[in-house]
């Protein structure tokens, strides 16, 4: 699957499901915010709720960016270079 964007939280939600994730934010900024697994949660995370994870997207104007290997928000220009390439 080549590489697509969305802001549905509904998409987001059925891929983190699809794939054992769980939203994390940053320690020191909440607003910087990824997916998980257990294994993969870094010391200066925390785990958060969706209103969490979701916040940092209306905020600051972020999309997901997605394919079968995995996932992340990013800016809106970054995704369309990502889209892209």
């Amino acid at each position: 699957m080549p590489k697509q964007s969305t802001e549905d939280h509904g998409i987001i939600l059925h891929f983190a499901g699809k794939h054992h994730l769980f939203p994390v934010a940053n320690k020191a900024n909440r607003a910087e915010v990824r997916l998980s697994t257990h294994d993969d949660v870094k010391a200066e995370e925390v785990r958060v709720g969706w209103d969490g994870y979701f916040r940092p997207f209306l905020d600051r104007g972020l999309v997901f960016v997605y394919d079968d290997a995995g996932g992340q928000a990013m800016t809106r220009a970054e995704a369309e270079a990502a889209v892209k390439a």
